[in-house]
């Protein structure tokens, strides 16, 4: 559900007024995540491993405060559950963007994934779900993307248009490589520093480690 903020009384209210004249308040970091026992487990169930670590980051961000503030035309507006746009590959096509709600039972997240992807359209508007929520305002999720077959150290974004990068958080999770006798998985953030701080993307990464 979506709320206002109440500017006077937030406590990012100085991060807010500080940033929010940038040309670009947004910024991104790479990091990565051990995913040996998660990956071992998911492959032993013959589960997803891909629906294992979207669970793991959209808990994590659900269960963080900041990644919930949107702008909101001359103000700030907070969603109280984020969900996720998961662009899925479509055989023959580009892709098609999926909205995922945020579901924290496991078992019940996995089966509605599940549904979703099988009523993916042949030949949808690969950016549907994204436009609908631009317009409606609904902008209280993170995108996450997914290069399986690329490992990658660091990570640039388009610009939604001048002074705003995006209208969400966008994330992206790369090909899992061995280091040693570890399974390391590469996630790169993008997020709008007048809501988000290094403190945050720290706690977010933690936390993801934690559920996988």
């Amino acid at each position: 559900m979506k709320h206002p903020v109440d500017i006077e009384h937030w406590d990012r209210r100085d991060n807010w007024r500080f940033m929010r004249d940038f040309a670009n308040s947004w910024y991104s970091i790479t990091s990565e995540v051990d995913v040996t026992e998660a990956y071992a487990e998911a492959k032993q169930r013959h589960e997803s491993f891909f629906i294992r670590y979207l669970y793991a980051i959209l808990r994590a961000v659900n269960e963080i405060r900041e990644f919930g503030y949107r702008p909101d035309g001359d103000g700030v507006c907070w969603f109280d559950e984020i969900g996720a746009t998961v662009p899925l590959a479509v055989p023959g096509k580009t892709f098609y963007t999926v909205l995922i709600p945020y579901i924290k039972d496991y078992k019940t997240f996995y089966e509605k994934f599940m549904e979703l992807k099988s009523h993916i359209p042949e030949d949808g508007d690969p950016y549907g779900v994204n436009r609908e929520l631009i317009e409606s305002g609904q902008t209280g999720v993170v995108n996450i993307s997914v290069t399986p077959r690329l490992y990658f150290t660091s990570m640039t974004y388009t610009f939604h248009k001048p002074g705003l990068g995006s209208d969400w958080p966008l994330m992206n999770v790369g090909k899992v490589v061995h280091r040693g006798d570890r399974l390391i998985m590469p996630i790169a953030v993008y997020v709008d520093h007048c809501f988000v701080d290094g403190g945050n993307l720290s706690t977010l990464m933690e936390k993801i480690q934690s559920y996988l």
